[in-house]
């Protein structure tokens, strides 16, 4: 069959419902034979629209580089906050219940997690260095503060039932992450339990959903994190993926590369 002739029957194919499910199946197997066109054009999502209606209110012109973080992180989809609740039910297992000690979520922001956890009966707390991210999670009602993390910790040894930073630690310097877990540790009660989430680098999608945010240091890989968990001194370590992206024969092989995010969850030793 020429070439021509080839290049009709897959322009004709493009033109049929079958060209979906053949291009799933060419994704599946790892290989693709369908040529794009030499450009592609097409319009910006409205992220300044959505993160205004989030918000509830378009930016301070008088504030409005101290507010650009709180609008940045609004830019989302719709569905975007389903996911979220999706990604944070997958971590309840192992999260701890029933205990009189309340749960802290560094990094906080506008404090979704915070609220997700008291909804489901663990008493949360949240601090974030962001003054305008802590009064949009007080207008809700949250006990968010705005704190430094280190002196936080420090100021509460022994505190807390559990601590997470959701989607934080690709900010801090590489070189204070250590720093960061001893302070954590320290300020668990025994048998208190760590969360970590961040973006998963073996995922192909992971390059430009880490370099979207121009506040990120370094990606961080979760062999890693693993690692220097248990070298801190934590047990149970455990990794769950969560956000499922479209994937490949490879990710098949190995489905940790099929997801945008994950988490390492660890518990401090009982004494």
């Amino acid at each position: 069959m020429t070439a021509p002739t080839m290049n009709r029957i897959k322009a004709a194919i493009r033109k049929t419902p079958l060209f979906g499910p053949l291009k799933w199946i060419a994704a599946l197997l790892g290989r693709s034979s369908y040529p794009l066109p030499f450009s592609h054009t097409q319009p910006a999502e409205p992220f300044l629209e959505r993160a205004i209606v989030r918000v509830g209110h378009a930016p301070d012109p008088d504030r409005r580089e101290e507010q650009f973080y709180s609008y940045f992180s609004e830019i989302w989809a719709e569905g975007y906050e389903q996911g979220l609740t999706r990604q944070y039910a997958a971590y309840l297992p192992r999260l701890p219940k029933g205990s009189d000690l309340p749960f802290l979520d560094i990094g906080c922001g506008a404090g979704e997690f915070v609220q997700f956890l008291s909804t489901h009966g663990i008493p949360a707390q949240g601090i974030d260095s962001n003054a305008t991210e802590v009064a949009r999670a007080k207008e809700r009602g949250l006990d968010i503060h705005c704190a430094d993390a280190l002196s936080y910790l420090h100021e509460h040894q022994g505190c807390f039932s559990g601590i997470s930073l959701i989607e934080v630690i690709e900010h801090i310097p590489p070189d204070s992450l250590a720093t960061l877990l001893s302070a954590i540790y320290r300020a668990l009660a025994p048998d208190g339990v760590v969360l970590l989430e961040t973006i998963n680098i073996k995922n192909s999608l992971a390059v430009n959903t880490f370099y979207t945010d121009p506040t990120h240091t370094r990606p961080i890989s979760s062999d890693y994190l693993a690692f220097l968990t248990q070298w801190m001194g934590f047990v149970d370590v455990y990794i769950v993926y969560s956000n499922p992206m479209a994937f490949t024969h490879e990710q098949a092989i190995d489905p940790s590369m099929a997801y945008l995010n994950y988490a390492v969850i660890a518990k401090k030793c009982s004494i």
